[in-house]
């Protein structure tokens, strides 16, 4: 029977509820939103099923990173629609197009991140973009194991701790499985999210969310959030938002900061000691964004987006060159350098505990200014604009 003793030793894979052969593990979110196995005692026959397919408690075979490459999709507007360089797109119409499914995280109809799959090119855009909350798995590893059992295709992407629950699951390697993982930061919580959204946005009026809209560029993307009159909340990058839109700049600014990992301050705690970090990976193919790409190959450099691909088994190099991209050969060792975070762990902010403490009954962005010791956005342009003077 699954026990979870320590927090930071379950990642909510849920391979464990997957599992179950009499459905008696639930997911329960704790105080700070995280979902948690739950298991109900009067029915469990103790076969140990959900243990065994812990990825935490007995992880799975890794596969060495055999060749790394910056890769764009060779498509603009493919591109665009994306959160880096659209390589997510490129893999999944090859699986589509020889009638296979695609599982990725959507948005439900309440805003909040789930895993799903797409079975045609008119519903793959809501699995594209990133979303920096962690997905309720629910039973897609259930429904991608019937598919892989009637002989179809399946393009399985998620955290590298999903590709591991998923993986400990099937329990067999499928010739008709194609994984891929994140580069992943860690997963902040969905509570925290949905409290961000009942604070800051009209929520029943929204028509979609874009955590990286590229608008000005790739590496000056943010979140934007528009409404079912058109409106959109906000209308600038944040290097913009201290000039345009102080308030909102403000809240979004730092609601970016937060979410892309500047901060750590509401993570997961199986995200503080992570156990799938390394070159050794979870899935066929890994993909990030090629951050640093200015330092390290100039030439590279693309406002509509970049990316990083690590190809980690034979069958992710043989379907690699199928792929609608424009790929370079670099160094591993120059895409973890700005990436580190696929090396190592992210650590707590010292003052995570005190932010969940509060969190629920206090203002949302109050308690952020005042436990980041966020600065004016005024004053925040400033010392960046002096600060790119003295570079200069």
């Amino acid at each position: 029977m699954i026990k979870i003793l320590q927090k930071n030793k379950c990642c909510a894979c849920q391979a464990c509820a997957n599992i179950c052969p009499k459905h008696c593990i639930s997911m329960q979110a704790d105080s700070e939103g995280f979902l948690y196995p739950r298991v109900d005692k009067t029915i469990c026959v103790n076969c140990n099923l959900c243990e065994k397919v812990c990825p935490i408690l007995n992880k799975p075979q890794t596969f060495p990173v055999l060749q790394a490459y910056a890769a764009k999709h060779k498509n603009s507007e493919i591109k665009l629609k994306s959160s880096s360089g659209g390589i997510f797109t490129a893999l999944a119409k090859v699986i589509l197009k020889e009638g296979g499914i695609v599982f990725g995280a959507a948005f439900d109809k309440n805003w909040n991140v789930i895993h799903t799959y797409a079975e045609n090119i008119e519903d793959l855009d809501k699995l594209r973009r990133s979303k920096y909350v962690q997905s309720d798995i629910g039973k897609t590893y259930q429904q991608a194991k019937i598919f892989l059992e009637k002989d179809r295709k399946v393009l399985f992407t998620g955290t590298p701790c999903q590709i591991a629950g998923l993986r400990n699951y099937l329990g067999k390697e499928y010739q008709n499985l194609l994984t891929a993982e994140l580069f992943c930061h860690g997963v902040p919580s969905p509570a925290v999210w949905q409290k961000f959204l009942a604070e800051n946005t009209q929520k029943q009026q929204i028509t979609s969310i874009d955590f990286r809209y590229k608008r000005f560029a790739w590496d000056a993307s943010f979140l934007n959030i528009t409404y079912k009159d058109g409106s959109c909340l906000p209308s600038a990058p944040r290097f913009l938002f201290p000039l345009l839109n102080a308030k909102k700049g403000f809240l979004f600014r730092n609601f970016y900061h937060l979410y892309y990992g500047i901060s750590n301050l509401y993570e997961r705690p199986s995200c503080h000691e992570c156990h799938f970090k390394g070159l050794d990976k979870m899935a066929d193919f890994s993909i990030g964004d090629l951050w640093g790409v200015q330092q390290t190959y100039p030439a590279l450099y693309d406002k509509q987006g970049i990316s990083a691909i690590f190809l980690n088994t034979a069958k992710a190099k043989a379907i690699f060159n199928t792929l609608s991209l424009q790929t370079k050969s670099i160094d591993i060792q120059k895409i973890t350098k700005y990436n580190p975070y696929v090396l190592t762990s992210v650590k707590p902010h010292p003052k995570r505990a005190e932010f969940f403490k509060r969190y629920k009954t206090e203002n949302f962005n109050k308690l952020l200014k005042e436990l980041l010791n966020i600065k004016s956005p005024v004053y925040e342009c400033l010392i960046r604009l002096v600060i790119k003077i003295k570079r200069k």
